[in-house]
């Protein structure tokens, strides 16, 4: 449970974790927006984990609102990921779903620097805009891994992937 009260649908079993997130793909000016905690090393597409009894899509509107603070029209989902790895010294089992979004209002747009700054419970969150080429993608060592060659070039179907990163089991 968080700070709201709310459940997220995270399980815990020694260490291992399984977790089911929502993120968005938001686009402005053939760039994608990207986002990090700030104590983290790697940078992930916005959004969060979805709550217990929460449609994907409805938990991305939900995120964005807290963190971006506007309302963003969710499109199509356009990947599922299953993402096996390590993190903290934890394994980690996360279902991801991707949907395209649309902000209600436009962000700033800087391709240099930090457009947008929040806070999610105790963790200071900042936003980016980045060119989706695999060097930016890699440089910004973006989550999930199979994110970087799917944003390149963005199917018209909806993909399903399962990733693993180096052995977890």
């Amino acid at each position: 449970m968080d700070d709201h009260g709310r459940t997220m649908i995270v399980l815990d079993r020694g260490s291992s974790r399984f977790q089911f997130r929502a993120g968005a793909l938001i686009w402005s000016n053939r760039r994608i927006l990207i986002h990090r905690a700030v104590s983290d090393p790697f940078w992930a597409l916005p959004g969060g984990r979805v709550e217990f009894h929460e449609a994907g899509a409805d938990a991305l509107a939900r995120e964005i609102e807290e963190e971006i603070g506007c309302e963003a029209r969710i499109g199509p989902l356009r990947f599922v990921i299953e993402n096996f790895f390590e993190l903290g010294g934890r394994k980690a089992h996360e279902i991801g779903f991707y949907f395209e979004a649309e902000l209600s209002r436009p962000l700033a747009f800087d391709e240099c620097e930090i457009i947008h700054r929040s806070r999610d419970g105790e963790t200071d969150l900042e936003f980016r805009w980045v060119l989706p080429t695999l060097d930016n993608l890699d440089a910004f060592d973006l989550k999930p891994l199979p994110l970087r060659s799917l944003l390149t070039t963005i199917p018209g179907e909806m993909k399903h992937i399962v990733h693993r990163d180096g052995p977890v089991a």
